[in-house]
């Protein structure tokens, strides 16, 4: 029964991953049945007689399929997070373009007084 349910969770993961909608809703929805796969396969046994082989068979080609794509959907999210962060670093040197100036050139102290 239950690798029933995890070939079911596993097909409708691969889905997900293939679809194209938009990449907020796509993570969501991964996140859900990751969680509920992971949940089920600590009750998944052994597969016993031929069709349940099959089905085992089925996800394990599956994960072949979905993990790629997650890897490339992860690598995208490093990916914005990085340009993200460079480009609050290039507004703020814009703003403010000698922030980072410890120099002390062009200052003259005048030992006079």
């Amino acid at each position: 029964m239950s690798l029933e349910i995890c070939y079911e969770l596993t097909k409708a993961l691969y889905t997900v991953v293939q679809s194209d909608q938009e990449r907020d809703d796509k993570i969501q929805q991964i996140e859900s049945l990751l969680e509920k796969r992971q949940q089920i396969l600590t009750d998944v046994k052994k597969p016993e007689t031929q069709g349940e082989k099959k089905l085992a068979e089925e996800i394990m080609k599956w994960n072949q399929k979905i993990d790629p794509a997650l890897q490339s959907l992860k690598l995208d999210i490093q990916k914005d997070i990085k340009q993200t962060g460079h480009k609050k670093k290039s507004a703020a040197k814009y703003n403010n373009p000698y922030a980072d100036s410890e120099s002390t050139d062009g200052v003259f102290y005048d030992k006079r007084n």
